[in-house]
C-alpha cells in the first residue's frame, strides 16, 4: 500500500530529491487532485529551531497567489515527518531547458525572465524574499509558463544552523555577493540571482564558474562577468546593460525593485532605449583590464630599439584599421551577411501532433532533424491509438540542424471493465457506488437521476450506464439511477388495535406498504405483544411508504392481583345443583389476556372441591362458572 501523509496525501511516485527534501507526486484523496509533497530530510528534523522556522516561512509563503508562483496548499506533520503540499506542475525545470537549448533567442530569454520577475515582484510586495532564485527552482510547463517554487522555504534554509551550510553548493552560481559574504540579503539579492539566470539564458553559461564552491563565490566578489555580447552577438547593447546592472556587485548599483527591472525588460522587448547604465564597478574593471593590457604591451617593447617600436606601432595601426573596415562592412551592406551567419545551421521543428511515427519520420528528415532516445507512450481520450500526442521541442521552434526530437505516442483511451453497481449484494447507496467507481480507477463525471422501483429499496442503485462488465474508458462519464422505492398511493390507516404484533406487521407492511415503527409500554388492559394504539389513528389518510408508530403491550404492570380461591370454591358450591349427579364444571377468566379457562373438572354435588392456589387475573377481569357448558355464575373484578 502506498504511503499516505496526514491521512490525506497518497504517494504515487518519487519525482526528485535535493539537499533539503525528497519530492513526491501524490494524490489529495480529499479533493481528488494531484499534488507535490516535499518531505524534509531526516537530518533536518533534529534541529527544532530550523523546523519551526521552516514551518513558519512555508505558511507565510502559502499566502502568495500568482500564476508564476507554485502555490503552497498545506503544511503538515505525520509522526516525525515534516512536509509541505504544493501545486503539481507538469513540466521541466529551467536548468534542464538551459542545458538542452541555451543559448536561447533574446525574445525567449526576455519572456522567461519577465515571468520570473513578475513572480519575484508579487512576493516582494508581500514582504517575502526568496533568497535562492536559480533555474532549478523554476518550472516551465509545456506551453511555456514559468512558475517559481520554494518561496519562503529558502529563507528557512538560509537561516538554519551551520550544520546545513552544505546546501549552498547547488546555489553558488546564482549567489549574490552579499550572500557570499554572509551579510543580510534583501530584494536586490533576488534580482541579482535573476540577472545571473538571464545571463545564462542568453549565453548558455553562467558568468562565474570554478572547480569549488569557494572559488565560484570568490569570483562573485572579485571578478566581473564577461559581457554577454562577447558570447552571443545577438545580445543588444540595451539588453546587455539590463543584465549588467542586475548583476552589479554593489547592491546600490542594481535595480532597486523588481518593478524597475521589469520596466526595462519591457522597453527592450518593445525596441525602446533603456536608462540602465553599466555600473561604475563594471566600467572600472573594464578600464583596469585595458590598462593592464597596455602596460603589458609597453613592457614587451621596453629596452628594444626605436625601429622595433615603430614597426610594432605600425603593425597595431594596420590591425585596428582592418577591424574598423570590417565594422563598416557589417554596419553597411554586410548586415545581410551577419544575419545569414547567425542563422546558418538552423531549422524549424515541424508539427508532428496527430501523425503516425512513420509519417513523423518523413517530416523530421525533411527538416534535417533526428529522433531522440526518450520517446514514450501514454493513454489519450482524444488522440487515436498510435498517433502522436505531443512533442519536444514544440512545433515551429527554431533549433539547430540535427537536433533530436522526442514524442509521446497515444495508446488510445485507458479502458477497464466497469463494475456491477445495480446487482451488488447488499445493494449500494449513491455514495457507496461512487466510491466503487473511484476505487476501480474511473475518473469521469458521474451523473445521477431518480426513479421509482417496486423491487429496489428507496435510496439504492437500481440502474447504471455503462452496463456491468462493459469495457469503458477510465475517464469516461457514467450514470446512476437511484430508486425512490415503490410508486405510493394515499390510503386510510388500517385498524390493527387489539391485534397481535405479527398480524399487525403483515397488515401494515406487506399488505399496505407502510413502514412499521414499534414502541412498547405496560398495559393492564391488553395482553403482551398485542397492539394498544397506533399513530396515526385508524382510518386517517396516509401515503404508502410512510412510517407509522405501533404501540405494543408489554403485559400487566405492578397492578396485577391474585385471585381469591375461597370465592371460587364457595361459588361452585352454590351454583352446582345438589342433585347427587356428576356435572362437568369449568372456570373461565376473561381479562386483559383474553378468555382463559383456568380450571376444568368433573364435579359431584355435595363433595369438596380443590382448586389450584396460583390462579391469577389481570384487572379488569370477569369470572365465569359453566356447568355442563351452560353459564351459571359471572362476577366482575377491578
Amino acid at each position: 500500500m502506498n504511503k499516505v501523509f496526514g491521512g490525506r496525501y497518497e504517494v504515487l511516485d518519487r519525482i526528485g530529491a535535493g539537499g533539503m527534501a525528497i519530492v513526491y507526486k501524490a494524490k489529495d484523496v480529499l479533493l481528488n487532485r494531484i499534488v507535490t509533497v516535499k518531505v524534509l530530510r531526516e537530518q533536518f528534523l533534529s534541529d527544532e529551531e530550523f523546523v519551526r522556522r521552516f514551518r513558519r516561512e512555508a505558511q507565510a509563503a502559502a499566502s502568495l497567489s500568482h500564476p508564476n508562483i507554485v502555490s503552497i496548499y498545506d503544511v503538515g506533520k505525520d509522526g516525525e515527518i515534516e512536509y509541505i503540499v504544493m501545486e503539481y506542475v507538469e513540466g521541466r525545470n529551467l536548468k534542464e531547458i538551459i542545458r538542452e537549448y541555451a543559448p536561447l533567442s533574446p525574445e525567449q530569454a526576455l519572456n522567461l525572465a519577465a515571468q520570473i520577475g513578475e513572480a519575484i515582484r508579487h512576493a516582494h510586495e508581500h514582504h517575502i524574499i526568496h533568497r535562492d532564485i536559480k533555474p532549478h527552482n523554476v518550472l516551465v510547463t509545456a506551453d511555456g509558463r514559468a512558475k517559481v517554487t520554494d518561496f519562503g522555504i529558502a529563507r528557512a534554509v538560509s537561516s538554519a544552523t551551520v550544520t546545513h551550510t552544505g546546501d549552498i553548493v547547488g546555489s553558488v552560481h546564482y549567489l549574490s555577493p552579499e550572500q557570499a559574504k554572509g551579510l543580510q540579503s534583501d530584494e536586490r539579492s533576488d534580482l541579482y540571482s535573476l540577472g545571473i539566470i538571464l545571463y545564462e539564458l542568453l549565453t548558455g553559461q553562467v558568468p562565474y564558474d570554478g572547480e569549488t564552491p569557494i572559488a565560484i563565490a570568490l569570483k562573485h566578489l572579485q571578478e566581473e562577468a564577461p559581457l554577454p555580447s562577447k558570447l552571443n552577438p545577438r545580445v543588444s547593447r540595451d539588453l546587455e546593460n539590463v543584465v549588467i546592472k542586475a548583476i552589479a556587485k554593489s547592491a546600490e548599483h542594481r535595480y532597486a525593485s523588481a518593478k524597475e527591472f521589469l520596466e526595462d525588460l519591457a522597453k527592450v522587448r518593445s525596441g525602446q532605449p533603456v536608462s540602465a547604465e553599466v555600473p561604475l564597478d563594471m566600467e572600472a574593471t573594464q578600464v583596469h583590464k585595458a590598462l593592464r593590457a597596455a602596460t603589458a604591451s609597453a613592457a614587451e617593447v621596453k629596452g628594444e630599439g626605436s625601429e622595433k617600436v615603430k614597426a610594432g606601432a605600425n603593425k597595431k595601426r594596420w590591425l585596428w584599421l582592418g577591424i574598423a573596415l570590417a565594422a563598416l562592412l557589417l554596419l553597411g551592406g554586410g548586415g545581410l551577411w551577419l544575419k545569414s551567419f547567425l542563422t546558418v545551421g538552423m531549422t524549424t521543428v515541424p508539427d508532428l501532433s496527430g501523425m503516425t511515427v512513420m509519417d513523423a519520420t518523413v517530416s523530421l528528415q525533411k527538416a534535417k532533424l533526428n529522433w531522440g532516445a526518450g520517446n514514450s507512450s501514454d493513454f489519450s481520450d482524444t488522440v487515436p491509438k498510435d498517433k502522436i500526442i505531443s512533442q519536444t521541442p514544440k512545433p515551429n521552434s527554431p533549433v539547430k540542424i540535427g537536433r533530436e526530437v522526442t514524442v509521446v505516442v497515444s495508446k488510445g483511451p485507458d479502458v477497464a471493465n466497469f463494475p456491477d453497481l445495480k446487482g451488488a449484494n447488499p445493494p449500494l447507496t449513491e455514495e457507496a457506488a461512487r466510491n466503487v467507481i473511484t476505487n476501480q480507477g474511473f475518473t469521469g463525471k458521474v451523473t445521477v437521476d431518480n426513479a421509482p422501483s417496486a423491487t429496489v429499496p428507496n435510496g439504492y442503485v437500481m440502474d447504471q450506464t455503462p452496463a456491468p462488465g462493459a469495457q469503458w474508458p477510465k475517464s469516461g462519464a457514467s450514470h446512476l439511477t437511484i430508486s425512490t422505492g415503490p410508486q405510493f398511493q394515499i390510503i386510510n390507516m388500517p385498524d390493527v388495535i387489539g391485534k397481535p404484533i405479527g398480524e399487525a406487521h403483515n397488515i401494515l407492511e406487506t399488505q399496505n406498504k407502510l413502514i412499521m415503527l414499534v414502541e412498547r409500554q405496560n398495559s393492564g388492559l391488553y395482553p403482551p405483544d398485542m397492539v394498544i394504539d397506533t399513530n396515526p389513528k385508524p382510518n386517517q389518510p396516509i401515503q404508502q411508504g410512510s412510517k407509522v408508530t405501533v404501540i405494543i403491550s408489554d403485559g400487566p404492570g405492578p397492578l396485577a392481583k391474585q385471585m381469591d380461591k375461597q370465592v371460587i370454591v364457595g361459588s361452585l358450591q352454590r351454583v352446582v345443583p345438589n342433585d347427587g349427579k356428576e356435572h362437568d364444571v369449568s372456570v373461565r377468566i376473561n381479562d386483559t389476556r383474553g378468555k382463559t379457562e383456568v380450571w376444568h373438572s368433573p364435579y359431584r354435588a355435595g363433595t369438596a372441591i380443590g382448586m389450584p392456589p396460583d390462579i391469577r387475573y389481570y384487572p379488569p377481569a370477569t369470572l365465569q362458572i359453566l356447568v355442563d357448558g351452560a353459564l351459571q355464575y359471572e362476577n366482575r373484578y377491578t
